[in-house]
């Protein structure tokens, strides 16, 4: 007889590697099934409307060699499941006998004909060869049914609050089975609520791992098997000091479609573009980021994307606003992950009185426990820094685009964002460099990087020039400009901008 598994919290025992889940996941099931030869099956079910089908897709890219067998294909004719009163969950509901039999078949290495649910007719319409890969992902409610137990290596068990399962189910049957918002709601007492609760939950106890899928579809690593989290513990938690904020940080550009909007395929392949060139760090939400034409869920929203997509450190600036804005961007950046919170003043008003803007940053402060890096920019916002102001906030460090070093003593850490000036900011007691351009050449900022790590001083005073004469091709706003660059780099990266900075057919640099 099958025993329940104990199961652990592996943030009880330290901070996360902040790898997407679905890559933590490759490596585990890796590790896991390692000396297991062969064709293996891995589930992965829960109730409806809790992602099943998008893991497994993301999960068999990151895999290779992977093939994704969607269990909903073996559902029972739609006019039997009608007649009998029962819904997905239902193993009635389901070729149950059958799907054996093809797990069976699977784990031998074997070919078979798996069916072709067609949902104009209601049952299978047809057959398509199934070719079993060294991975084979089977996804569906029923995907870790006790039935099944003897013929999965790798169980994964998804779930969620209820109000997420009907969004996801709501917007699934509105859109894409035309069904009326009744019959989609009744469907979802029935099969979540019901069904799925009767004939389902308890497959929870035995999955070797459990995620949770919250509101904003973020999927977090929530418990695993105590046996699996001992074999594979070392790989779950990162050693946090292994990159510090320090050093190149950058600050990223914001790709729009031509209609405006963000062009997300365009953000990831940047990330990628950076991340092989050696960057480490990368900003969200800065000024290059163009953060003031954004709204508060496009900044989070690209801040999603970092995280999931860029293997390094990834900060976000959360200020410019008003304060409960900044105060909300911050928190929930913060429970995304995000490792350093970046805070600009508010903006419009020039000159406003210090003590607000005192008040402004603690309040910031006092709403997170993440390092909070001040961001000094006063060109923009009309409100410089002070050794004043920085003495009465605490606060992880500054980032200065002021064009002046005078703040180096007057915070713990200081970071420069004049490209002019990295090498002379770094050898007066700057930690770090932020640098738009580095977006359009991450190698030489890189190479500047390294230099000033290990003291090489002339080169890096060379590569200094190099940057003076990338600087020197840039126009103003700094921009659009670099984006062009970018587009050099990465074929189809978009070069629009969003108002005020209005595009010009100029702006390509000569």
């Amino acid at each position: 007889m099958h025993k329940d598994k104990q199961h652990v919290r592996p943030t009880d025992h330290g901070r996360l590697c902040r790898r997407p889940v679905e890559q933590l996941l490759a490596e585990v099931i890796r590790t896991a099934l390692a000396d297991t030869p062969g064709s293996r099956v891995i589930a992965v079910g829960g109730p409806g409307g809790t992602g099943k089908s998008t893991l497994a897709g993301r999960l068999a890219d990151r895999l290779g060699d992977a093939a994704v067998l969607r269990l909903d294909d073996y559902k029972t004719a739609r006019a039997d499941r009608a007649k009998a009163g029962i819904f997905g969950p239902h193993p009635d509901a389901n070729k149950m006998a059958l799907i054996a039999e093809h797990l069976r078949q699977v784990r031998q290495g074997r070919c078979f004909e798996q069916p072709v649910y067609d949902p104009a007719l209601g049952d299978a319409g047809s057959v398509r060869t199934h070719q079993p890969a060294r991975f084979n992902i089977i996804d569906g409610e029923v995907a870790t049914y006790r039935e099944f137990r003897d013929l999965v290596d790798f169980s994964i068990f998804i779930d969620s609050d209820w109000r997420t399962q009907l969004a996801t189910r709501l917007g699934r049957d509105l859109a894409q089975r035309n069904y009326s918002p009744e019959k989609a709601i009744a469907t979802f007492l029935h099969s979540n609520l019901r069904e799925f609760s009767r004939h389902g939950a308890e497959s929870k106890n035995w999955a070797d791992v459990h995620l949770y899928r919250h509101e904003d579809y973020r999927l977090e690593l929530e418990s695993m098997s105590r046996d699996l989290y001992e074999q594979v513990r070392d790989m779950l938690h990162e050693d946090i000091e292994a990159v510090e904020p320090a050093g190149l940080i950058v600050p990223l550009l914001t790709p729009f479609a031509a209609e405006g909007a963000i062009d997300e395929r365009a953000f990831v392949d940047h990330l990628n573009f950076l991340a092989h060139a050696g960057v480490r760090r990368v900003l969200v939400s800065g000024t290059t980021g163009e953060f003031f034409s954004l709204t508060a869920d496009e900044r989070l929203r690209l801040l999603k994307l970092a995280l999931e997509y860029f293997p390094g450190m990834v900060l976000f600036q959360a200020g410019g606003g008003p304060m409960a804005e900044a105060v909300d961007l911050a928190r929930r950046a913060e429970r995304l992950g995000a490792d350093a919170i970046l805070c600009l003043p508010p903006s419009y008003y020039a000159d406003a009185p210090p003590q607000g803007i005192v008040e402004y940053f603690r309040d910031v402060a006092a709403a997170i426990e993440t390092p909070l890096v001040l961001y000094n920019f006063p060109r923009h916002t009309q409100n410089p820094m002070t050794p004043n102001i920085l003495r009465q906030v605490e606060h992880f460090g500054l980032k200065d685009s002021s064009g002046e070093l005078s703040l180096i003593k007057a915070t713990p850490r200081y970071f420069v964002g004049d490209d002019a000036k990295i090498v002379r900011a770094l050898r007066a007691g700057a930690i770090g460099f932020v640098s738009a351009a580095a977006n359009a050449r991450p190698d030489l900022y890189v190479s500047l990087d390294a230099c000033t790590v290990e003291h090489r001083w002339q080169e890096a005073e060379s590569l200094q020039a190099q940057i003076a004469e990338l600087l020197a091709r840039l126009g103003r706003p700094q921009i659009p400009f670099i984006k062009r660059l970018v587009q050099e780099r990465i074929a189809n990266y978009p070069v629009a901008v969003r108002p005020p900075l209005a595009p010009r057919r100029s702006d390509h640099p000569a």
